[in-house]
């Protein structure tokens, strides 16, 4: 299947402090990219879904002394009819909320960014029973008629004790990247050469 893409707008949630090499995991039919160093546990994609249990090795401290860690990853998402209220990853967020609290998830911060077709919300929290800390992430992507919904949930498990002064969001939000190339085939020229998928 030819995936047609007029721009390669990527929405990188960060970048590693440490480089790690990559892999690249094409959702979707490419309309979606997790891009890793990543150990695949779980492994189901097809052209309207996707569900991937994976761990990835992390590293953060100082250069001179760096401290290990993992973080454990489901990540699960579905193509279905584009509508507002899916779009609204805030709002559906804000519908949750209730019910994560209830469940013992302490949400503490949360970061959003938009870009044209694609919104990101990102919530960093901790929970007890056993401690732990994790980022969420929601991502929609329009593509009209369609579009992609997207749930990342990530675990930070570190090796040793960092530190009562540690930025737990900061350094998780360092390992949760995925590139969203924005696709729209009505407005490529045929004789394109993008890549097919």
């Amino acid at each position: 299947m030819q995936t047609s893409l007029t721009a390669l707008v990527c929405l990188m949630l960060t970048a590693p402090a440490f480089a790690q090499d990559a892999i690249q995991l094409p959702l979707f039919d490419g309309a979606l990219v997790l891009t890793a160093e990543a150990g695949l546990r779980q492994d189901v994609r097809e052209a309207d879904g996707a569900l991937l249990d994976f761990w990835r090795p992390v590293t953060f401290g100082p250069a001179e002394k760096p401290i290990g860690g993992r973080m454990d990853c489901k990540l699960g998402g579905v193509r279905q009819d584009y509508s507002d209220a899916l779009f609204d990853v805030r709002q559906r967020y804000r519908d949750s909320r209730r019910a994560r609290e209830q469940s013992g998830l302490e949400d503490e911060s949360d970061d959003y960014a938009e870009d044209g077709r694609v919104r990101r919300l990102e919530v960093t929290g901790r929970a007890n029973e056993p401690h732990r800390h994790y980022v969420l992430t929601f991502l929609a992507m329009r593509a009209d008629p369609y579009l992609y919904d997207i749930r990342l949930n990530c675990e930070f498990r570190h090796l040793a004790d960092p530190g009562d002064e540690t930025d737990y969001a900061a350094i998780m939000r360092q390992y949760v990247d995925i590139a969203v190339p924005i696709a729209d085939p009505a407005a490529v020229p045929a004789n394109s050469d993008l890549p097919e998928s």
